[in-house]
């Protein structure tokens, strides 16, 4: 009878273990795996939170959702253009704030989100004077990601919570050559965290810059 519960045991093990695996591969299908080699990108340091009480429930357009439930792309865009030097002076010709809440004041005026609080790139475009580059995972290396820092352009991507959660985006902003190390909207602490606690992987890439 042991023997029996033994190897049913086993039998239970097997199949959970199993089924752990498949599941932590299906939330990692369309990513890739991305390793720095080079130092690269900015030495500053500009952190915000998606739940800054400043902030927090403002709304994303006319969408029922607030920077805090999901403005995570929304405060990785207000660093990006900071860390970029495109100040609103470049975009709206007034010396405004654009951290954000401004920044999400402003693109909710120019209709720039859809009724699901979504960015719509084109209109980001026209409303930043920027030219915004989205792309999926595929093709993107480490390697490419230092090109972009080198040039002072700051990617945007997303990842999963903890490397296997739910989707959020983070702004990567420098390489040590070991490490890509992120401003991320839900980390509290005013530092930067490394690309590694959300597994090396990415998702998707955004990113804008000026022509």
């Amino acid at each position: 009878m042991k023997k029996k519960h033994l190897y049913a045991l086993t039998v239970l093990l097997i199949i959970l273990a199993a089924g752990a695996l498949f599941f932590g591969m299906s939330r990692q299908r369309g990513s890739v795996l991305v390793r720095a080699s080079h130092a690269a990108g900015s030495s500053d340091i500009i952190c915000y939170l998606q739940s800054d009480p400043a902030w927090a429930e403002d709304f994303l357009g006319s969408s029922s959702y607030t920077m805090k439930s999901s403005g995570c792309l929304t405060t990785c865009l207000a660093a990006a253009l900071q860390y970029e030097g495109i100040t609103p002076e470049t975009i709206t010709g007034a010396a405004d704030s654009i951290d954000p809440g401004a920044l999400n004041m402003f693109l909710s005026k120019e209709h720039v989100y859809d009724n699901e609080g979504n960015i719509q790139w084109k209109p980001l475009e026209n409303a930043l004077n920027v030219t915004a580059v989205r792309q999926g995972a595929d093709g993107i290396t480490g390697k490419t990601l230092e090109k972009l820092l080198a040039k002072r352009i700051f990617p945007i991507v997303r990842v999963r919570v903890n490397g296997s959660g739910s989707f959020h985006y983070v702004l990567i902003v420098n390489s040590d050559g070991k490490e890509f190390r992120c401003m991320d909207p839900m980390n509290p602490s005013d530092s930067l965290v490394p690309l590694s606690d959300f597994g090396n992987r990415i998702y998707a890439v955004r990113y804008v810059y000026l022509e």
